[in-house]
């Protein structure tokens, strides 16, 4: 049962893209009703984004739109409301909380602002992490204009990925993962001299800093004895997603890990 009457949230949209679908999904399961303000086209050309030549039209974007609400929240109440500044009715009497990502919190707390300055009650954040591309760098309309990256956070161009293992017997199954996940990609081996000490989270943490170094995307495997299997970690130079443990299973297992871990659905920073 939704939490709150009326949930808002506000953006440009332009190029649909996972990000997107997620702060929608967080509304929609918390608002009876949902009203999504869209940049207006007048807005966007007195403030210009970057490659602003090549965003979509605001039909496109609200079109866009309409069809992810059909097919994912079909009979549910969303409207689409066109928007020209930078508060986008959010200041309204009736609404009761608003959709924001770790982004774009600054400007959800300026809407409180603004609404305590008007003599109204403060509105609930809902604070959505950031959606993160193959890279762990987050998915964005910027990006994908640019040629970055896809819609789903895909990389466009091969990522370089460095594998740090504690077993020479892991590197076959780390390998055919990781070339699924990313077949263009280039995929080298990091094994330390000698076994570290501490967890195997630790261990794996230790040993995808270690092939880190020269690529994109260092992932660190080490194995675990209680429970039998693995310990998974996967970081770039901003980000270190959290050690997941994999139950050993046989080396399919490990291989099944290692796609989960890099390729989810829609990969979303730990905060």
């Amino acid at each position: 049962m939704p939490r709150f009457r009326h949930v808002v949230l506000g953006g440009t949209f332009d190029r649909f893209h996972v990000g997107h679908e997620a702060l929608l999904a967080t509304a929609f399961r918390n608002g009876q009703k949902v009203s999504i303000g869209v940049t207006s086209d007048r807005f966007l050309a007195g403030h210009p984004k970057p490659a602003a030549g090549a965003i979509q039209p605001f039909s496109t974007r609200a079109r866009a739109l309409r069809r992810w609400i059909g097919r994912r929240c079909p009979g549910r109440i969303g409207r689409i409301v066109p928007i020209d500044d930078d508060i986008g009715g959010a200041d309204a009497e009736d609404v009761d909380a608003l959709v924001v990502s770790t982004e774009t919190l600054p400007g959800g707390r300026a809407v409180n602002a603004r609404r305590r300055r008007l003599g109204r009650r403060s509105v609930t954040l809902l604070i959505v992490p950031l959606v993160l591309a193959d890279d762990l760098l987050p998915v964005s309309s910027r990006r994908i204009r640019s040629g970055e990256i896809d819609a789903r956070g895909r990389r466009r161009a091969p990522l370089s990925v460095g594998v740090g293992v504690e077993d020479e017997r892991d590197r076959g199954p780390a390998a055919n993962a990781l070339l699924r996940a990313f077949p263009r990609s280039t995929v080298r081996f990091v094994v330390p001299g000698r076994r570290s000490v501490g967890s195997a989270g630790l261990r794996a943490r230790l040993l995808a800093r270690a092939a880190l170094r020269d690529h994109d995307l260092a992932v660190g495997i080490a194995r675990t004895t209680i429970p039998r299997g693995w310990a998974l970690v996967e970081r770039s130079r901003s980000v270190v997603i959290d050690p997941r443990v994999v139950p050993a299973r046989g080396p399919s297992a490990l291989e099944r890990g290692l796609r989960t871990l890099v390729r989810p659905p829609a990969r979303a920073k730990r905060l």
